[in-house]
């Protein structure tokens, strides 16, 4: 674990949330949403395929399937790799879970969400939209399974910020709180992979 890097993305975090919590953010958020939307209808199926996929629900059984399937071929160190990594994903799940019933920050109203028909699988209500579940947890994904091809890590977390925003499922500040403190989970998440043997 980098102690720096870990700070900085803590302080990176500190830094959107006070930004997202004042009123010139709402401005921003709404012309960056308006802007993202002008993709529409073209980006719906792949904005709403990615976003689903990353639902904590779809994408800790996932991981969890996958790492006993290596289980069971013996491929012990990988398979351990994926359960932990689902546990960790669990735990940034709950994190922002928490965090967005103490952040006052309400997500995008109904005129600024697409309706299209795709599968929501969501078991927690919260009150507010800060900071991006979906981002951390895509972060913490990429940041760990992606960390040898930093430009694909880069592509899928960007993708999915921005389908979030095109769907009308978060802010830009949201998400750009999910990135900060998904990119302090990652860091976390390494230290303790590494000193269990696990990274």
């Amino acid at each position: 674990m980098s102690i720096s890097r870990l700070a900085l993305a803590l302080a990176l975090f500190v830094v959107c949330t006070v930004f997202a919590v004042l009123p010139v953010s709402a401005r921003f958020d709404r012309q960056a949403a308006m802007w993202i939307q002008r993709a529409a209808p073209a980006a719906d199926v792949p904005a709403a395929a990615l976003v689903f996929l990353a639902d904590a629900e779809v994408i800790g059984p996932g991981l969890v399937v996958a790492g006993l399937i290596l289980l069971a071929r013996r491929d012990r160190r990988r398979a351990w790799q994926l359960l932990w990594l689902a546990a960790a994903t669990a735990g940034v799940s709950l994190l922002a879970v928490v965090l967005k019933h103490v952040i006052p920050h309400p997500g995008p109203p109904p005129a600024f969400v697409r309706h299209i028909g795709r599968p929501v699988v969501n078991i927690h209500n919260t009150p507010y939209g800060y900071p991006s579940g979906h981002t951390m947890r895509t972060t913490l994904l990429a940041g760990t399974l992606l960390r040898g091809t930093p430009v694909a890590a880069a592509a899928l977390v960007i993708a999915m910020m921005a389908s979030l925003v095109y769907l009308g499922d978060h802010w830009t500040t949201e998400v750009l709180g999910g990135l900060c403190l998904g990119w302090a989970c990652v860091e976390f998440v390494r230290g303790a992979a590494a000193r269990f043997g696990l990274g």
